[in-house]
């Protein structure tokens, strides 16, 4: 587990660094990029990921503002004459615990960070709708995934990319039996989670990133073991679901 403010290199034209209250990931050149991150969400091209921890009773009531200033304030690299470059993403989760995980296999590699709370476990379709007010949620819990792909993809197989960890942290959950404490049901995320895909901006792109390619199955593993390992550390903290 890396240490903090320690970078290191996460796969090639990637690294990394572990902050106090950040996780940053930065490439090299643009990297093609899926992110729902509340900024530079969307696909576009970025070279900087951000996973921000914010304390649990965070309420700005213009989060993407703060969120701009707080990149400001906090990195000579953040121009906000270039905020499209950047992506970022908040949890209430403790960074420190983030889990890396690094894969290979044949000519493909992936990279997955998570970080893990599930106080608002919900399973999709069942849980109601809730306006997200914190009242009726209840305390904040967010599972957040960054995922790399050594690879270029489409935009399609980007878009499949994110179907394919979206499965894996579902299974997780069910294997770890986290459910809805609003029904009961077996919990498929958060109220809140958010996720990131990004590949290189190159010419050759894979057609798909489906659970049975070879690259989705890397991206899937690694998902699986950096949620997994994310949760038994939230749980090892006395954090109960």
């Amino acid at each position: 587990m890396p240490q903090e403010n320690q970078k290191f290199r996460l796969m090639g034209g990637l690294q990394a660094v572990l902050g106090s209250t950040y996780l940053l990931v930065v490439a090299e050149k643009p990297w093609v990029t899926l992110s729902s991150g509340i900024l530079g969400g969307g696909l576009g091209t970025k070279r900087y990921f951000i996973n921000r921890q914010v304390p649990s009773g965070y309420c700005a009531g213009q989060p993407v503002e703060e969120l701009a200033a707080y990149l400001a304030a906090s990195f000579k690299e953040y121009d906000p004459s270039r905020r499209p470059d950047w992506t970022a993403l908040m949890t209430a989760a403790q960074v420190k615990d983030a889990c890396f995980i690094r894969l290979a296999g044949a000519d493909c590699r992936a990279a997955v960070i998570a970080t893990a709370g599930v106080d608002n476990a919900c399973a999709a379709g069942v849980t109601p709708y809730l306006n997200l007010d914190p009242a009726a949620v209840g305390p904040p819990g967010t599972i957040n995934i960054m995922a790399f792909s050594s690879r270029a993809l489409t935009h399609g197989a980007i878009v499949n990319a994110v179907q394919t960890v979206t499965e894996a942290k579902a299974q997780v959950l069910r294997e770890f039996s986290v459910r809805c404490p609003r029904t009961g049901a077996y919990a498929s995320g958060t109220n809140t989670d958010a996720v990131i895909i990004a590949a290189p901006d190159a010419p050759a792109c894979l057609p798909y990133a489906g659970p049975g390619t070879r690259i989705g199955y890397l991206l899937a593993l690694g998902v699986r073991r950096a949620v997994a390992e994310a949760l038994k550390r939230y749980l090892s903290n006395g954090d109960k679901f």
